[in-house]
């Protein structure tokens, strides 16, 4: 029977903590995105006046189609797949083929979790999911913005919670519920 409740609370403990990683964790912010796509590369030719749209101007068109295609692949076939293609002369058809491209000229593999954290916080974006204290922005733009304006983020948004970190809460909690739940086994 204390083998049963052990194994209970243990799995349980299990769960919670899987639970709270994922709460933790969520999707990166534009900060955490941002840093990435510096940090690969990415400003190489995403800037103002480069081959491709800056930072800004990627954000500010990827709100504004918020909501407006049914998959991210769908968003590549209208928006991106014929941009590409004359700029680049390569064709790119799927959202995860838009990344494989994009991670191989900044010398990076698609797995890469720069890439993952640029990749999801751009989806994030373009599936309507909105940073708290934003706002939906029309759909109708067609254009990206010339001038944007800063997004108001407090410290902890900027700062984001590291894997590590999440990983770290998980442990702490999965430990402290197997060592309760061992400790009433042996009462």
């Amino acid at each position: 029977m204390r083998l049963l409740v052990l194994m209970g609370v243990s799995l349980l403990g299990m769960i919670l903590a899987s639970t709270a990683g994922l709460v933790v964790l969520g999707q990166p912010s534009e900060a955490e995105a941002k840093s990435a796509f510096e940090r690969l590369g990415c400003t190489t030719c995403h800037r103002s006046g480069g081959i491709g749209n800056s930072w800004d101007e990627i954000v500010s068109r990827y709100k504004a189609l918020a909501g407006k295609y049914d998959s991210l692949d769908e968003f590549v076939e209208a928006e991106v797949y014929q941009k590409v293609k004359s700029m680049l002369g390569t064709e790119v058809r799927s959202w995860d083929e838009l990344f494989q491209k994009m991670a191989q000229y900044s010398g990076k593999r698609p797995d890469d979790p720069g890439v993952k954290t640029v990749q999801s916080f751009l989806a994030s974006l373009l599936l309507g999911a909105q940073e708290p204290g934003t706002t939906t922005p029309p759909t109708t733009l067609t254009t990206p913005p010339q001038v944007t304006t800063p997004q108001v983020t407090t410290p902890a948004e900027e700062r984001g919670v590291s894997f590590l970190v999440a990983a770290l809460a998980a442990l702490v909690i999965v430990a402290a519920i197997v060592l309760a739940a061992f400790w009433l086994a042996r009462r």
